[in-house]
């Protein structure tokens, strides 16, 4: 028998290197410890694209692009390697040691964050985001993959949200340090370095930020390797084989009604919430004229202090659903947290105050944290551990690496070929929000029943789901 083996009527048998399912799972006290670690690595590795959102127009101006080519440097050449190696490369995650991987990732990507500081032209500073993006690309399924086996999947959920908290964090951490470092080295005279000469305010904030991952690889390198875990109850341990792209593509598409919700829905949202990241600042100035230090510093503050409540949301609802008995909890909470957060989308951007903006911006993707653990967890106990790493991959470059990639320039294409207009660019974001938010809700509504029937089936078989 095969690790994953797929038959005609497109089901699959799910066998699971390592450890079975009657394992004892590591102490909850190490599992937490290591989802925490992870969240530090996530906040590390958003630090880079959270300052980015505050330099667009200090960058746009010294390199003299226009937004479109801003959005290149945004979304697409982060993207990039994605679409060329990334997936390919999550088949490792699979099979090799994930901890010492995430660690080379680190180093990789904070050299890469250092490098856009000494960028001088277009082509530069691409080449940077480029190697970010290498970087990056399998940091997503190797933090999934590392706490699916580390939590049981009752516990699943709040390893996931600590994660989250990681990502809310970064996001809001990266602007407040952004801004820190804007308002400090206003005051101070420029900083020169022998063969390059001197620096400007946003490079030295390239730079210092590649530094911080020195630390944060050191503080990785503690986590041990969890064995590998398997769900289904009919599973051969014995089966050591790597499963191909081509085997998880097969299985994505016979199981399309069980994924395809899950990553059209976050697809769709997650164009519109890059696109927005990339143009914050920018949509600050152009419409309130607000600096990006103020930005940074209004909006870090209050995502960082409605994380905690949106994070504590996301377990409270979850386990709420889990006690009466929903076996579609995950894709339940998913469709909730979406729904409520649609209207403080399509509003920020048109108040007249910025205030009144950002408290509603600030609000929208705190109710949306409520949904986020759900749907990772959803994706991690339905897949089997075999395919994981792959499947993964696929899902974050659906999700991550094309919305990235769509989203900077999507907003970018709305204001200058829609509304014609820099100024405009509030009407661009909120058209952008008005048309894919109900969709992403509907989307996550319509995923519910086929989700609920797995689980359902899994539990049948006497997977501990």
């Amino acid at each position: 028998m095969t690790e994953t083996s797929i038959d005609a009527s497109g089901t699959a048998g799910h066998a699971e290197q390592s450890a079975g399912a009657d394992s004892s799972w590591p102490p909850l006290r190490q599992a937490y410890a290591a989802a925490w670690i992870l969240a530090i690595v996530q906040m590390c590795a958003l630090f880079n694209n959270g300052v980015m959102t505050l330099l667009v127009e200090s960058v746009k101006r010294d390199l003299h692009l226009s937004d479109m080519q801003m959005s290149y440097l945004l979304g697409f050449s982060v993207v990039l390697f994605y679409a060329f190696v990334g997936i390919p490369a999550a088949r490792l995650v699979d099979r090799h040691n994930r901890k010492w991987l995430m660690t080379g990732s680190i180093a990789l990507w904070s050299a890469a964050t250092a490098a856009c500081g000494l960028a001088t032209t277009f082509w530069q500073f691409f080449a940077a985001r480029f190697w970010i993006g290498t970087g990056e690309s399998i940091n997503g399924p190797l933090s999934y993959s590392l706490l699916a086996d580390y939590f049981p999947p009752e516990k699943l959920p709040r390893g996931i949200a600590i994660y989250n908290a990681g990502m809310q964090g970064g996001a809001a951490l990266s602007l407040m340090f952004g801004a820190a470092m804007l308002q400090f080295l206003a005051g101070m005279p420029p900083i020169v370095l022998p063969g390059i000469g001197a620096l400007k305010d946003w490079q030295v904030v390239f730079i210092v930020t590649g530094l911080l991952g020195i630390p944060v690889g050191l503080l990785m390198m503690c986590v041990a390797e969890p064995k590998r875990r398997r769900f289904a109850a009919n599973a051969d341990p014995s089966a050591h084989r790597m499963v191909t792209l081509r085997e998880v593509l097969a299985y994505l598409v016979a199981h399309r009604r069980l994924y395809g919700p899950m990553f059209l829905g976050l697809s769709l949202t997650s164009i519109h919430m890059m696109g927005l990241a990339g143009w914050t600042a920018a949509f600050y100035s152009r419409t309130y004229g607000w600096s990006p230090a103020q930005v940074g510093f209004y909006q870090g503050t209050l995502s960082l202090v409605l994380a905690v409540p949106g994070l504590l949301g996301a377990i409270l609802l979850n386990d709420w659903f889990r006690k009466r008995g929903h076996a579609d909890t995950n894709m339940r909470v998913m469709a909730i947290g979406l729904t409520i957060a649609m209207p403080f989308a399509i509003l920020a951007p048109l108040m007249p105050s910025p205030w009144l903006a950002l408290a509603l911006f600030a609000t929208g993707p705190a109710i949306m944290l409520i949904a986020a653990p759900s749907l990772n967890t959803a994706l991690q106990i339905i897949t089997p551990n075999a395919m994981r790493g792959q499947m993964t991959a696929i899902y974050l470059f659906l999700v991550l690496a094309l919305s990235q990639g769509l989203g900077p320039t999507w907003m970018a294409f709305l204001t200058e070929h829609v509304f014609g207009e820099e100024k405009l660019l509030r009407y661009a974001i909120a058209t952008s929000a008005a048309i894919l938010f109900p969709a992403t809700a509907i989307s996550y509504w319509v995923g519910l029943k086929p989700y609920r029937e797995r689980i359902l089936e899994m539990r049948a078989a006497g997977a501990p789901v």
